[in-house]
């Protein structure tokens, strides 16, 4: 659950669909199945204990394919996410198996790509690339102030997707393709400038 959470946590604070615990979930899930193929193959000697192992590895995949979603311009996001999750229930099965050493390891490893490495990568290809923010606004019409801004920075909005809440916007989340060079942090200060916008934080 400790090395589930440890992954899921970065993607909970990258707005993801899955988070910590759902992490959590999926690696408790594969150590128990691997218990328990252990458990009936040394309990009553017979059977594969690796058997039910096999089959969260293959099965698995139906909770990463629901975390991938595409984006009207065919933009697919949630990759990363599920390779994560699937990443997840294998630890959970070497740890299950008593191989803590390779869990404890993967675990870390894992976290750095999905963390320390995602640093590294926003600044290679965010500099001339699309990158989606979250935006709240006190209501639609400051959607409408967002645009002009984003045009008058240089850039170019792509997909929106709007949240709403009992009929009331609660906010969007925009994709914008960067033309500039600025950084992350000076596009995020010139986003909250602009007027009508409460709150912003980047999606990917």
């Amino acid at each position: 659950m400790m090395c589930g959470g440890m992954i899921g946590l970065e993607r909970g604070k990258s707005n993801q669909p899955a988070g910590m615990r759902t992490y959590m979930l999926v690696s408790l899930g594969a150590c128990i199945v691997m218990v328990t193929g252990e458990f009936v193959f040394y309990k009553y000697a017979t059977g594969d204990p690796a058997r039910l192992g096999a089959q969260v590895i293959s099965g698995i995949g139906f909770l990463g394919a629901g975390s991938i979603m595409v984006s009207g311009k065919m933009r697919i996001r949630g990759l990363t996410t599920a390779a994560g999750l699937w990443t997840s229930a294998c630890i959970g099965l070497v740890i299950g198996i008593g191989f803590y050493e390779c869990g404890i390891i993967a675990t870390l490893a894992v976290y750095m790509i999905i963390g320390v490495l995602k640093k590294l990568e926003d600044k290679i290809t965010f500099a001339h690339g699309w990158f989606s923010v979250y935006i709240q606004c006190e209501d639609a019409v400051g959607l409408t102030y967002f645009y002009d801004g984003i045009n008058e920075l240089g850039m170019k909005i792509g997909d929106v997707q709007i949240f709403e809440k009992k009929h009331e916007f609660k906010g969007a989340v925009i994709s914008v393709l960067n033309r500039t060079r600025k950084s992350r942090e000076e596009i995020l200060e010139e986003i909250l400038d602009i007027r009508g916008v409460e709150s912003a934080k980047y999606v990917s």
